[in-house]
Parts: structure tokens; C-alpha cells; sequence
């Protein structure tokens, strides 16, 4: 009888409507307010749209992870760049490398869209974990984003 150990099964893939009922769960990890009509919805939306994309890690068949990116160009850029709009791991799986994956993942679509740079805001104050992460990944730091309500 032998004895055979065998790795865990990782995968990262674009997402589908179908994941609905994985995500909810990673989304309120997020604190991100939604409903499974919402999401679904969205989900739909993002599956054929050229500009915008969201990818999952699976492990042994389960979402762990995922991350939403956005490619843009405005007037003073000479190339289109990608934007993490959100991204989260679950909280059992992190340091484990699924974060990285999604990260590596995430330039690979960029790179392919012809995107030349990877962007993202890491949640202010709050959120420094999530900022170290991205550092370590390369990210600088720079500036600040504000916002400003649009009163109807």
C-alpha cells in the first residue's frame, strides 16, 4: 500500500454568475453592502464586458478569493491602465499566496488588455494590512484619493 499526499487543487478563473452564492460571503468580508440579485446581476454584467473583469482562486473546488479590475485611459495617459477595484481573501486563507496569485493574475489580464500599469486605493487608515500587502507586491504609494459627493 503506498501512501500518496496530494497538493491542494488552486486555480484562479475568471468568474461567472454561477459564483453568486461563493462570493457573498468574501464581499461581506469587504464590508461591500449587497444582495445575491445584486451580485448576480454585476456578475452577469462583467462576463462579456471588455473593460472590466473579475477573477476568483479556488482551492479544492472552493472561492477563497477574488478581485475585480478595471481598465481605463484617460486624456493624459499614453497607455490604458488597470485598476484593482476591490480585491479580498478570505480571512482563514491569508498568507497563504492566494493573495498573490490574484495580484499576478490581475497584471496578467492587464498586460493583455494593454495595459502598462496596475492601480489601486488600499482603504485609508483602517485598512494598513492591506496596504503592506500591496507594497510588498511592488505597489508605491503615491498621493492621496478624495471624494466628493454628487448632490442630486
Amino acid at each position: 500500500m503506498s501512501s500518496m499526499v496530494l497538493a491542494p487543487a488552486f486555480v484562479i478563473r475568471k468568474s461567472s454568475r454561477n459564483d453568486v452564492d461563493q462570493l457573498l460571503p468574501l464581499m461581506r468580508q469587504l464590508k461591500y453592502p449587497t444582495t445575491p440579485s445584486v451580485l448576480y446581476e454585476r456578475l452577469c454584467m462583467l462576463e462579456d464586458h471588455p473593460l472590466l473583469c473579475s477573477l476568483v482562486a479556488e482551492l479544492n473546488g472552493v472561492i477563497v478569493g477574488t478581485t475585480f479590475l478595471k481598465q481605463y485611459q484617460t486624456h493624459d495617459m499614453n497607455n490604458p491602465v488597470t485598476q484593482i477595484t476591490a480585491m479580498v481573501v478570505d480571512e482563514k486563507r491569508r498568507g497563504t499566496g492566494i493573495g498573490r496569485g490574484l495580484v499576478e493574475a490581475a497584471e496578467l489580464w492587464g498586460k493583455q488588455q494593454g495595459s502598462l500599469q496596475l492601480v489601486l486605493s488600499a482603504g485609508g487608515e483602517r485598512n494598513m494590512l492591506a496596504k503592506s500587502f500591496y507594497e510588498h507586491m511592488g505597489f508605491i504609494c503615491r498621493g492621496y484619493r478624495l471624494s466628493k459627493p454628487i448632490e442630486g
